[in-house]
């Protein structure tokens, strides 16, 4: 068996359950969905990214003033850690999921073992959506209990779960966008690149110089919602144009990988 190295050192390629056609039942996306959990399992890499997520969550917190402010205003403060630190660790695991087989040339034994591109993809989707959701949770919580601990200052619990879960679902919308651009570019490099600038520079140069609106602005208007702490709580309609956005890349990606060679 070629064994895949890794600079986070990660194990070899595909494992040897998967590779074995241990891929569990319900069908093809079911025997992909397994895949990709045992190989995500075997990587070190992803999980490095996911750690690293709630550490700078965690460091964050202590850096964000909490002297006379309320704890909503606390709480939205910190949830810079998921929009801007969390956002760019996220997206590199959304774009690690597909970019790391392109990089290391290992897609077309997993072509080869599942068969149906489709369900590789929506496997891989899949998988990447969830751990992005629960590492975001946690961030959310890690968040949510500084409030308490370090601003000693009480928390509105119905605000404060309308705000996560704004940064939960922006997170998501932004791993999947990760995911997408790698099965768009077929490069690693080239995808963090592009969804790390993208709402940094590209956004605000289009809002500067054409009058775009922000509230169309996919990443900046979605990433507002998780930083909303006036209590009005977040507007969901201004998701919209993120949610848009990364339905039209991961078409256009599924649409490419079914195509192209691997």
């Amino acid at each position: 068996m070629t064994a895949r190295s890794t600079p986070g050192g990660d194990a070899a390629w595909p494992p040897p359950v998967a590779a074995a056609g241990g891929l569990g039942r319900g069908g093809a996306f079911g025997r992909a969905l397994s895949y990709e959990w045992v190989a995500l399992r075997s990587l070190r890499t992803p999980w490095v990214l996911c750690g690293s997520a709630v550490a700078a969550q965690v460091l964050v917190d202590l850096a964000v003033g909490r002297d006379g402010t309320s704890g909503l205003r606390q709480f939205a403060a910190g949830m810079v850690g998921v929009t801007l630190i969390g956002f760019v660790l996220l997206a590199a695991f959304g774009v690690n999921a597909l970019g790391g087989e392109y990089r290391h040339r290992t897609l077309t034994r997993s072509v080869l073992t599942l068969g149906d591109r489709r369900g590789i993809l929506l496997a891989k989707a899949t998988l990447t959506g969830a751990v992005t959701a629960v590492v975001a949770a946690v961030m959310v919580l890690v968040n949510a209990l500084s409030v308490p601990v370090l601003g000693q200052t009480s928390l509105p619990v119905t605000d404060a779960l309308a705000t996560g879960g704004a940064a939960v679902l922006y997170a998501v919308l932004c791993a999947l966008v990760g995911l997408a651009l790698a099965g768009l570019t077929r490069n690693s490099t080239l995808s963090i690149a592009v969804v790390t600038l993208w709402p940094v520079l590209l956004e605000n140069l289009l809002v500067l110089t054409t009058g775009f609106g922000r509230n169309l602005a996919p990443f900046g208007a979605a990433a507002a919602q998780a930083q909303a702490g006036d209590g009005s709580g977040p507007q969901w309609l201004l998701m919209l144009p993120l949610a848009v956005l990364t339905t039209v890349l991961l078409t256009a990606a599924g649409i490419l990988f079914c195509r192209r060679d691997v």
